[in-house]
């Protein structure tokens, strides 16, 4: 069994990625800019690619100095598929598992999980918006053709919304082939991000 601080380490990187959620809300609801739309929208982006970052890195959170090496490797490499293939190769199964809970009507309790099929940030949604706004935040090509911000901004509310869909209630299996993390990010008690650590016990009889 892995030591507590690794729940709260994960729980960390959840509630850091509401916060960065809720940047992300102020700037598209426009209760905060950063004075051009330009810049507004590289500041969305900035955001958009941190939570992307830390969905990525939370699976290794049990592993400290993979961890650490990933978290260094992670600043220098812009390239999203390069960014997956290094964390699988310490953790093949890292990506989140999206699911919903169904309640009992009567007593609320958890009666279900299932999985969700569709709507969420894929690997492949990962790969292409993470590679979009390395794009957007390296400067101008006073040569090249002009980027898209007006196209960016109509698009960012959508993959909010698959970012949402995959996180709100998820599986995340660590290093360990038989821990995983159940995580519920909106806690009914507090509003904080909830985990808890599930061991599979193989049935032998």
């Amino acid at each position: 069994m892995i030591d507590q601080q690794y729940i709260e380490k994960y729980a960390e990187c959840m509630e850091e990625i509401k916060k960065r959620s809720e940047v992300i809300r102020a700037f598209l609801d426009g209760r905060c800019n950063a004075l051009y739309k330009q810049t507004t929208a590289e500041s969305i982006c900035l955001q958009v690619r941190k939570i992307l970052e830390l969905i990525a890195l939370a699976s290794l959170v049990a592993n400290k100095e993979e961890y650490a090496k990933n978290r260094a490797n992670f600043a220098k490499d812009w390239h999203a598929k390069r960014i997956l293939q290094s964390i699988e190769e310490i953790n093949p199964k890292f990506y989140p598992s999206p699911s919903t809970q169904i309640l009992e009507e009567a007593t609320g309790k958890v009666m279900e999980i299932k999985p969700i099929k569709s709507g969420f940030l894929t690997r492949r949604d990962f790969e292409n918006i993470y590679d979009r706004c390395g794009g957007l935040l390296h400067a101008q090509n006073p040569f090249a053709a002009s980027k898209d911000i007006d196209d960016f901004l109509k698009v960012v509310p959508a993959w909010f919304e698959k970012i949402k869909n995959l996180l709100n209630h998820h599986q995340a299996q660590l290093v360990q082939e038989n821990l995983q993390f159940w995580v519920v990010m909106q806690s009914k008690t507090d509003g904080k991000v909830q985990v808890s650590l599930f061991q599979r016990v193989d049935d032998h009889s």
